[in-house]
C-alpha cells in the first residue's frame, strides 16, 4: 500500500500538527467576552464553485471587513449527538478555528 502524499507548507516555517494556513478576504468581525470572532471568505477553487466561509477565534483583531489575510490556526472540534424527529440518534461534528498568536 502506497503512503500517502505529504503537503508541504506554502510558506518556509514548517506546520505543526493540527495546524492550517488559510488566506481569505474578512468579511465580518464580531466580539464577545470569550474573544473576537473573524469571519473570512475563501477563495473559490474556479470560477464555477460556491467560495467557502470560515470563522476564526482570537485575542487580537485579525483584520478589518474588506481586508485580505493570511492566517495560522489550530484546528479543533468536537462531536454531538442527538436525535431527530424519528428518534434516531444522530452525529455531527463542529471544526473550530483558532488563530495561532
Amino acid at each position: 500500500m502506497n503512503a500517502p502524499a505529504q503537503v508541504q507548507p506554502l510558506d518556509s516555517q514548517k506546520l505543526a500538527m493540527n495546524h492550517a494556513m488559510i488566506r481569505g478576504r474578512v468579511i465580518e468581525v464580531k466580539r464577545s467576552d470569550s474573544g473576537i470572532f473573524t469571519a473570512i471568505m475563501l477563495p473559490a477553487p474556479d470560477s464555477y464553485t460556491q467560495p467557502q466561509a470560515v470563522e476564526v477565534r482570537s485575542r487580537a483583531l485579525l483584520g478589518k471587513p474588506q481586508e485580505d489575510v493570511t492566517v495560522r490556526v489550530l484546528l479543533g472540534g468536537y462531536r454531538r449527538s442527538y436525535q431527530d424527529k424519528h428518534g434516531d440518534k444522530v452525529f455531527a461534528t463542529n471544526i473550530t478555528l483558532t488563530a495561532v498568536e
